[in-house]
């Protein structure tokens, strides 16, 4: 057993024993393990390639209330790959003696009862009113968010995004030259009773990076793409008796950096919308959504909708393999859809089923999912690859599992993707991608 899990269970341990002294503490979080085996066809490969990773996730929180209007939390991760060694955590080797705990979350609360707000300070996850189309992930921020007379609701944040990227250059001068990322947001939307919500948000990004579109490094365009863009758009849901629709309308401007050494930026335009029908049935829900996303079609702008920070668009819809699963840890992650359409300039459109399903027989539960994908344009002026077909492919996936002893989820998922034409366009080989699927055992205990 690793220092880091056993330190948690010590602390765990002395917060049981000091209660009811110490009731202002809470503990909580998940422990999670999954084997995953996945093949993959990457664009322009001659063949799929496979995988097979067993990993680990430990979410330990841990909340105080200091009085009735301060509290803190901190939130960590300790992720382990059994059998591996990485970097210097040394997480799942023998012997197991690694420091690989990773600080998620750690925030201050405010209450303002005075406005009917809370303030949040610190490391804290985020996510926009758009599927996380342009972010879903964790920040340093500064988060005022509240309610106002007549049903309005209102978030207003301020995030630090990176400090000082260096565009691949030495680090002698580091803080003697602003190259900073931060990001702003409002949101505001009103309630109409308990049936309806509309609202309108606001995002901009202001990076400073350096760093062009032909150069990113690894690791997100939204920290490191030298960009000054805006998001604006509109979002809400209605439900009726058993019924619920939701979906918003996106537009993204700004300009990009796309030739560091002679300082030339391209504009940047894109759209971006989506809406979901969904039904409350006997033991569950079902539902249908649509997606789309606006092809690049100029020659020397940017017309593509080029950032997700976090990269966990659309998570909801069961999907493994074309969208992102909801419970992948860090390795196995996809998302085609967004990579091989939308950020290589054909945009999207895409229709995807889910369903799930609660109290089957032998008190088990299912999530299902279905989708089909289509490039938006199949020869825009922005594509990467020149005039494709226009079909992307079919995704069915699906979980199944059930729970022991009220806590200990036990799951089976997977899904298989029957790629289409467009990938035979890309592939200059001539090789079909066939046998596209991912399969996962999770075993997953929320405390």
């Amino acid at each position: 057993m690793s220092k880091s899990v056993k330190t948690f269970i010590a602390v765990a341990a002395m917060l049981a024993l000091a209660a009811p002294a110490m009731a202002d503490f809470k503990f909580s979080g998940e422990f999670r393990v999954q084997g995953h085996h996945q093949t993959v066809q990457d664009i322009g490969s001659n063949d799929a390639r496979s995988f097979n990773i067993i990993q680990q996730r430990f979410r330990p929180k841990l909340d105080y209330r200091v009085n009735d209007l301060i509290s803190l939390t901190y939130f960590a991760e300790v992720d382990t790959v059994w059998g591996e060694s990485i970097s210097l955590g040394r997480d799942g080797r023998t012997g197991a003696d690694g420091y690989n705990v990773q600080t998620k979350n750690l925030y201050a609360d405010l209450k303002i009862p005075q406005i009917d707000s809370n303030f949040r300070l610190g490391l804290q996850g985020l996510r926009d009113s758009f599927s996380g189309v342009v972010f879903f992930d964790d920040f340093a921020a500064a988060n005022l968010s509240g309610k106002m007379p007549f049903n309005i609701d209102y978030q207003l944040f301020y995030s630090k995004w990176d400090t000082n990227a260096y565009a691949g250059r030495d680090r002698d001068g580091l803080r003697t030259e602003y190259k900073d990322t931060d990001f702003y947001g409002i949101d505001v939307s009103h309630r109409y009773g308990d049936f309806a919500k509309a609202g309108v948000a606001v995002y901009y990004l202001d990076n400073n990076s350096n760093f062009d579109i032909n150069n990113i490094p690894a690791g997100g365009e939204g920290v490191n793409l030298d960009a000054e863009v805006w998001w604006a758009g509109l979002y809400g849901d209605y439900r009726f008796a058993n019924l619920a629709f939701q979906g918003f309308a996106l537009y993204q401007t700004g300009e990009v950096l796309v030739d560091a050494p002679n300082n030339t930026y391209a504009d940047t335009r894109a759209w971006a919308a989506t809406v979901k029908g969904s039904m409350i049935i006997p033991n569950g829900d079902v539902g249908l959504r649509y997606i789309y996303f606006s092809p690049d079609d100029s020659e020397q702008d940017l017309e593509r909708f080029y950032l997700s920070q976090g990269n966990y668009e659309f998570t909801d819809e069961n999907l493994m393999i074309f969208l992102v699963d909801k419970w992948v840890n860090n390795e196995g992650k996809n998302r085609r859809a967004i990579t091989d359409a939308v950020e290589s300039g054909y945009g999207l459109h895409a229709v995807v089923g889910s369903a799930n399903l609660r109290n089957l027989p032998m008190n088990t539960y299912a999530n299902l999912g279905a989708g089909a994908f289509f490039v938006a344009k199949k020869d825009p002026k922005g594509g990467d690859f020149g005039e494709m077909n226009r079909t992307l492919g079919y995704e069915v996936a699906a979980r199944v599992g059930k729970v022991f002893a009220d806590k200990f989820d036990v799951s089976l998922r997977g899904a298989y993707a029957f790629l289409g034409k467009f990938y035979d366009d890309v592939d200059v080989n001539n090789n079909d991608a066939d046998d596209v699927y991912t399969v996962a055992l999770m075993a997953r205990v929320p405390f």
